[in-house]
C-alpha cells in the first residue's frame, strides 16, 4: 500500500528544490529507501516526476506530466502504425529517443498540434512514401544524379543512400537521428542499430559492383568514440581497407557542415584528406561515410584515388544524405 500523504510530500520536495535525490527523500521525511521508491514510482506513472541520469547520480526532476504523451483521438489503421514503427524515431529535448506511436505523439505534443495528430500522422505516411519511392530495388537509393547534378566532372561511378537525412517537415529521418547521436551521444547501442542495414547494403553492392576493397571517410571532429571507426570495425567486410587521413594546414579542423559555399566546401575537402598509401592498387573502391550534403568529401576523396592510382573506379555509400534535389531527378 501506498502512502498517499507521504506520495504527496515527496512531490512537494522534489518542487520545492526542482530536483531530488532518493538519500535527500529519505532522510527529509524520514522513511526507509523502500518506502521512499514506492511513492516514486507512482509519481513517476502519474507523469509528475522524471527520474534522470544512472547509478549511482539519478536525480528526479518536476516535470507536472510535461513529457507525458497524448494519445491519438481514433485508432490508426494497422499499415499506418507499422509504418511508424518501422520508420519514426523522435528524440525529445530531454534525451528521450522514442520510436513508432509514441514517438510521433510526443513530437506532435512538443510543437503543441495535439489537434492535428491524426492529420500529421497520414500527411507523414504520405511524405515517407514519397521518400522511398526513390529506393531501388535493393532497398536503397541511388544518388548519383543529384550528385552529378552539382559536380558535372563527377569521379564516382555510383554514390548511395541508405536513406535521406530528413524529410520536409517532419524532420530528421530514423536514421538521421541515429546517426546524428550515436555521434553526439557516442552511444553504442545506436550504433549497433546502424550495422546490419549499413552491412547489408554494402554487401550487395560489393558484389554487385565486384568491389575489392574499402575505405571509410575519417572523422573530423576528435571523440573518444567515432563512429566511422566503429563501422569500419564491426562490419567486418573482409575486404582490404584503404586508409584515409585527415590533415589541415592550419591548426583547426574545419568540418564540412560548418562551411555554407560549394567552393569552400571542395576546397577543404580537397586539402584535409590524404591517402595513407598510393602504392597499393585496387579495381573497385567502396568509399563509405556516415552523412552526405554537397557531396565534395566524396567527389575530392575519388579524385584523389584515382589520380593516384590507388582505384580505377570508386563508388560511394552513405547512411544519410540530402533530400534536396530529388524532386528534380524524379521530373528527370
Amino acid at each position: 500500500m501506498v502512502d498517499k500523504k507521504l506520495t504527496e510530500r515527496a512531490l512537494e520536495a522534489i518542487k520545492s528544490g526542482g530536483q531530488a535525490r532518493v538519500d535527500e527523500l529519505w532522510r527529509s521525511l524520514g522513511v526507509s529507501r523502500t518506502t521512499i521508491h514506492k511513492s516514486l514510482k507512482v509519481l513517476l506513472r502519474d507523469g509528475k516526476i522524471a527520474r534522470v541520469g544512472r547509478a549511482p547520480l539519478v536525480f528526479y526532476v518536476y516535470i507536472n506530466g510535461d513529457i507525458q504523451v497524448n494519445k491519438p483521438k481514433e485508432e490508426l489503421p494497422a499499415k499506418i502504425s507499422k509504418i511508424l514503427e518501422d520508420t519514426y524515431l523522435y528524440v525529445t529535448p530531454l534525451g528521450e529517443v522514442l520510436s513508432g506511436e509514441v514517438g510521433f505523439s510526443r513530437w506532435v505534443e512538443d510543437i503543441k498540434q495535439t489537434n492535428q495528430y491524426n492529420f500529421l500522422v497520414r500527411e507523414y505516411v504520405k511524405t515517407r512514401s514519397e521518400a522511398d519511392s526513390y529506393r531501388n530495388r535493393y532497398g536503397y537509393i541511388n544518388a548519383t544524379s543529384r550528385i552529378k547534378g552539382i559536380y558535372s566532372d563527377l569521379k564516382l561511378e555510383r554514390v548511395y543512400y541508405l536513406d535521406f537525412y530528413s524529410l520536409p517537415k517532419y524532420g530528421k529521418t530514423r536514421l538521421g537521428q541515429l546517426v546524428l547521436f550515436a555521434k553526439q551521444a557516442q552511444k553504442f547501442s545506436l550504433i549497433d542499430e546502424i550495422v546490419p542495414i549499413l552491412k547489408t547494403a554494402a554487401m550487395n553492392i560489393i558484389k554487385r559492383k565486384r568491389i575489392d576493397a574499402v575505405s571509410f571517410i575519417p572523422p573530423t571532429v576528435p571523440r573518444k568514440v567515432q563512429l566511422q571507426k566503429e563501422l569500419e570495425k564491426r562490419l567486418d567486410l573482409k575486404l582490404p581497407v584503404v586508409e584515409l587521413k585527415k590533415a589541415y594546414l592550419g591548426d583547426i579542423p574545419v568540418a564540412q557542415k560548418t562551411l555554407s559555399k560549394l567552393e569552400e566546401r571542395v576546397k577543404n575537402a580537397s586539402g584535409s584528406i590524404y591517402l595513407k598509401d598510393i602504392n597499393k592498387k585496387y579495381r573497385n573502391i567502396l568509399l563509405i561515410d556516415d552523412e552526405v550534403g554537397s557531396g565534395a568529401t566524396f567527389q575530392e576523396t575519388a579524385r584523389k584515388m584515382l589520380d593516384t592510382g590507388v582505384a580505377k573506379k570508386v563508388f560511394g555509400l552513405a547512411i544519410v544524405g540530402s533530400y534536396k534535389g530529388f524532386d528534380v531527378i524524379k521530373e528527370i
